[in-house]
């Protein structure tokens, strides 16, 4: 594809102005656990051309609300127009599309695009459509104390978006639930689970009894979650039977919260992400606290140094599966401390890691450690590349190795991915629909559809691969489309 000297220009300037992001930290987690502050609210706004606007009455409150977010432009280096001009059903309709499968160097990446501060897109302000979408895919990682801080940036919450701050509240036990904006709007509020719920909470038995009685005359509950409130508000006709029936399928926050209420607490890990927050404490044992934090490091909900904190607290008493890689990462820690047996120990250790989707967390905890200890096996150079620390590769045969300094070698590589990968550093190629994304000023939009399409080249489609790295380079993610070029060689057969 030729590009015209506009096109050219363009990338050029979003090259500029997403260039600070390589040297924003790589995990917006990792950022928010250790450096949280409010946001500069004082930056001025990028320069636009005057145009002649729509005008549109919208409450100031909304559109903040709206342009609600946990990192400001100094950490992700993104501009504030991201979404400004994408239609908000078209932004929510590609965060749906999104790979539910676990890619550590797009997740990453994907978080500073769901938590930082921007304008909002085009939309019905009201609806609060793409926040509801950003703070719904937090969820779906596993990220619920972020959600539940984005949401506590957008106070005064409208009633469109408390179910969403109550289920929140919910995934962690050892959270007190939200539940006076729910009783707050009583009879207004969309689920009457929650209020019986909340009015309980409150100490008001009576009332919530008399609301179960009614729903259930009504037909709006099943017979178990009928029998989950009445088992919870020891009613006279409370039924232990239906109780005790396994839960639906899909398991709500509430349902978790009224299993452990009555005594019949649910297992996380054999339910979605989100829930596994509620382990993190440790109050249920060292394994459910180490396999809660493997599922939230696998998508990187939980920051690197949390994890490092988790697995490191005690030392294993069994061996097998988790065991074995607890005792293997601890026994590098040990070593890289005292100088004995780094190389053997980080060999171990990575054989227990690198296949695992836990292999870049395993990396960028040891990476520095691996780097000052000038190691050069063969482990030691695949821990650098899949690290933060990638550029501190020495160069090698290994294309990989290339790749990270940004060098191409003047004859062509063979395999199909290496090809991919040397054509989209030397000859890019942008798919048409995303240059007119570009064009039209829906970044945001763009990076997301690129980053959909780089999950499907890392899993083998060398086109997609071509274009999506291609895409990245051309608008100033260099850093990005470097990291995702080595992760998709090394995953490849």
């Amino acid at each position: 594809m030729r590009f015209n000297a506009h096109f050219h220009a363009l990338t050029f300037c979003l090259a500029a102005q997403i260039g600070v992001a390589q040297n924003a930290p790589l995990s917006a987690i990792d950022w928010l656990d250790e450096k949280y502050t409010p946001a500069d609210t004082s930056q001025p706004k990028d320069l636009q051309p005057i145009v002649e606007p729509e005008i549109q009455v919208v409450p100031l409150e909304d559109i903040s609300r709206n342009s609600v977010g946990l990192l400001p432009a100094r950490v992700t280096g993104l501009p504030s127009h991201l979404w400004r001009e994408s239609q908000s059903n078209a932004l929510e309709t590609l965060l749906n599309e999104f790979p539910a499968k676990h890619n550590p160097i797009i997740h990453s990446f994907l978080f500073n695009l769901l938590l930082t501060e921007a304008d909002a897109p085009v939309e019905d302000q009201r609806k609060h459509a793409f926040l509801k979408a950003r703070i719904r895919k937090l969820i779906d990682l596993g990220a619920v104390d972020a959600a539940h801080a984005m949401l506590e940036r957008a106070a005064p919450l409208p009633p469109s978006l408390v179910p969403l701050l109550f289920e929140l509240s919910l995934y962690d036990t050892s959270i007190e639930p939200a539940c006076d904006p729910v009783l707050e709007l009583g009879s207004n509020y969309p689920d009457t689970a929650a209020r019986i719920y909340c009015l309980a909470r409150r100490g008001d038995w009576l009332t919530a009894t008399l609301v179960l009685d009614a729903s259930e005359a009504l037909g709006e509950f099943t017979g178990r979650t009928a029998a989950l409130f009445h088992v919870y508000l020891e009613t006279e006709t409370e039924d232990e039977i239906d109780a005790n029936l396994p839960p639906n399928l899909r398991v709500s926050a509430l349902d978790y919260r009224l299993y452990d209420a009555i005594g019949l607490p649910l297992t996380p890990d054999l339910l979605p992400r989100a829930f596994a927050v509620s382990d993190l404490s440790g109050d249920n044992g060292w394994r459910a606290q180490l396999i809660s934090a493997e599922r939230l490091a696998q998508t990187g909900a939980i920051g690197d140094n949390r994890f490092l904190g988790i697995y490191s607290v005690n030392t294993p008493s069994a061996s097998g599966g988790i065991w074995d890689r607890v005792a293997a990462f601890q026994t590098l820690e040990t070593a890289l401390k005292t100088g004995d047996d780094v190389a053997v120990s980080l060999d171990l250790a990575w054989s227990k890691f690198y296949a695992t989707d836990l292999a870049q967390t395993f990396a960028n905890i040891f990476a520095e450690d691996v780097v000052k200890a000038g190691l050069t096996t063969p482990a030691a150079i695949d821990v650098i590349l899949m690290s933060n620390r990638y550029d501190a590769a020495p160069e090698t045969n290994d294309f990989r190795t290339l790749v990270a300094h940004g060098i191409m070698p003047v004859t062509p590589p063979l395999s199909p991915t290496e090809r991919a990968v040397y054509d989209a550093f030397s000859k890019p190629r942008i798919p048409f629909v995303v240059e007119q994304m570009i064009a039209q000023g829906r970044l945001g939009e763009a990076i997301l559809a690129t980053l959909i399409q780089l999950d499907k080249g890392s899993a083998g489609d060398v086109r997609d691969l071509h274009e999506s790295l291609s895409t990245l380079k051309l608008i100033g993610l260099e850093d990005l489309a470097r990291r995702a070029a080595i992760y998709a060689l090394s995953k490849a057969p």
